[in-house]
């Protein structure tokens, strides 16, 4: 694999899985009642969703900063 796409993807796989632990902690902490809410859906849809959206989101992040972060510094 090409060392830049390891790279975006090493950050990617970083990001997504802040965004999954952030997702699941939000659930878990039961914040503004959306534990209590997600636990109703007997799907889990919703539930999956959050914590896809989440993990989608830091992932894409994740890749932004670390290519703003390719600069070289000014000297």
């Amino acid at each position: 694999m090409p060392m830049l796409l390891r790279f975006l993807a090493l950050h990617a796989a970083w990001g997504m899985s802040l965004g999954a632990l952030f997702a699941l902690g939000i659930i878990w902490s039961d914040f503004l009642g959306l534990g209590a809410l997600l636990a109703q859906d007997r799907s889990g849809v919703a539930t999956a969703v959050l914590i896809f959206q989440s993990a989608l989101t830091f992932g894409a992040v994740g890749m932004g900063v670390a290519v703003m972060n390719l600069a070289e510094p000014d000297d």
